[in-house]
């Protein structure tokens, strides 16, 4: 029985140090989840395949279904609101080299999202309706979770990296402020997010 349950969804230490005050170390937990959940929807597929909808099945169908209706849209909001702003900030007249290698890579990032979104739309409609077509639900679900993983490899091995090295501490708190605010949580010390 395939079955999600929260300890699956990142190291227990790792969402336990996570606060808005370190946005990159969120966005990293966010990435954790996508991950996560995305190979989940592969595995749900296969599954699904083989035996059909189940109250288990459909229970887990769920879980996916609010994570990337929910979280996963306002973890994209995080990115294109608040860390890429601040990244093109550090050289908006794009004087070094390295700062247009990283506007290459936003755009690419920010295009990537509208067409996970739209992917996701189809899969969502997909998992909402209990398709039947097995096949297409596997294929498309395969399709997704390579994107996110390719997506989430560039975030986390050039953009995060790049942006812990060049924006302050100061204004990373200042950045995970507004997430938390934008999100409307009141106490952002210690709150778990994307």
């Amino acid at each position: 029985m395939l079955q999600i349950s929260p300890q699956n969804t990142g190291s227990a230490e790792n969402q336990k140090n996570v606060s808005f005050e370190a946005p990159i170390d969120l966005l990293l937990s966010c990435h954790e989840k996508i991950l996560h959940f995305s190979s989940t929807l592969v595995e749900l597929s296969t599954v699904l395949e083989k035996e059909g909808w189940s109250n288990e099945l459909t229970t887990t169908s769920d879980q996916i279904r609010r994570y990337f209706n929910i979280a996963s849209p306002e973890h994209h909001l995080d990115e294109e609101h608040h860390l890429f702003p601040a990244i093109i900030a550090l050289d908006p007249e794009l004087t070094q080299p390295e700062s247009i290698e990283i506007l290459q890579l936003l755009n690419r990032l920010i295009k990537e999202h509208v067409e996970s979104d739209a992917q996701w739309q189809s899969l969502n409609k997909m998992l909402e309706e209990k398709t039947e077509d097995f096949e297409a639900l596997k294929k498309l679900s395969l399709q997704f979770k390579n994107n996110m993983h390719e997506h989430a490899a560039i975030e986390n091995e050039h953009i995060f990296p790049y942006a812990k090295a060049h924006i302050s501490e100061k204004e990373l708190k200042k950045i995970g402020l507004e997430i938390a605010e934008r999100r409307g949580i009141a106490k952002p010390d210690k709150s778990k997010g994307g």
